[in-house]
């Protein structure tokens, strides 16, 4: 099934204020393959054993035949991939979440307000005693926390539940993915259209000029918006 049409099938699953992302698009958003990102949500057979998932997304699979994320999933992804991304075994990461799990008392701990003000003090927590070489490589220089977690976390806004928007282009707050908006596809923040139809109106106009006196967005915006597109059609996996 095209992408497009998987997004929009699930449009109907959606519910307020949480978002709604196939896992292709949610590991193209991350940056990492989407046979990964569904062996975490879902679970996988390893060494003749049934691996449990990572963490329960906050959609239920549609019986077995996919799986749907939320934004706090996104978020989660995140920052597990940037651990994979350093070589930090799953096995390693899995003890880390459950440990955090029992300090943070939310199934999706790195995605909480908790986490993000005392991150640091609970990653030294749930690492503790963990004979994991990446993680101890990491300790003796700058720390696991600030080299792979911290940048994880920024461009993130938290409310009092948990992460609510992620700005996508780093250092700037111009293109956004927000849970109560468009079902948290990615978006020029002023206003709310999605990226991809803004890069669909470029391809179909000719030019930015024409999109913005079209659509009354200023051209920056649209170079913005563009300039996501292209950052998530270029990344590669981690």
């Amino acid at each position: 099934m095209p992408a497009t049409l998987a997004i929009e099938g699930a449009m109907g699953k959606a519910e307020y204020g949480i978002g709604i992302y196939t896992a292709p698009e949610a590991a193209r958003m991350v940056g990492m393959q989407p046979m990964t990102l569904r062996r975490w949500l879902l679970g996988y057979d390893h060494d003749a054993k049934r691996e449990a998932p990572l963490w329960q997304p906050q959609y239920d699979a549609d019986d077995g035949e996919g799986v749907l994320l939320g934004f706090r999933d996104l978020v989660e992804a995140r920052i597990v991939n940037a651990l994979r991304a350093r070589k930090i075994g799953l096995p390693t990461i899995r003890v880390c979440m459950d440990r955090a799990r029992d300090i943070v008392g939310q199934d999706r701990p790195f995605s909480t307000s908790q986490f993000k003000t005392d991150g640091k003090t609970i990653f030294l927590e749930i690492t503790k005693g963990l004979d994991e070489p990446q993680l101890i490589d990491l300790r003796r220089s700058q720390g696991v926390f600030n080299r792979v977690v911290a940048p994880s976390l920024a461009d993130l806004d938290f409310g009092p539940d948990g992460a609510e928007r992620w700005w996508l282009l780093h250092g700037k707050r111009t293109i956004v993915a927000d849970p109560e908006k468009a079902f948290g596809q990615p978006i020029v923040a002023e206003h709310g259209i999605t990226t991809a139809r803004v890069a669909q109106a470029v391809k179909a106009e000719g030019s930015i000029d024409a999109v913005a006196k079209i659509y009354e967005i200023k051209p920056r915006l649209i170079r913005d918006a563009l300039a996501y597109e292209q950052q998530i059609a270029t990344k590669k996996a981690a």
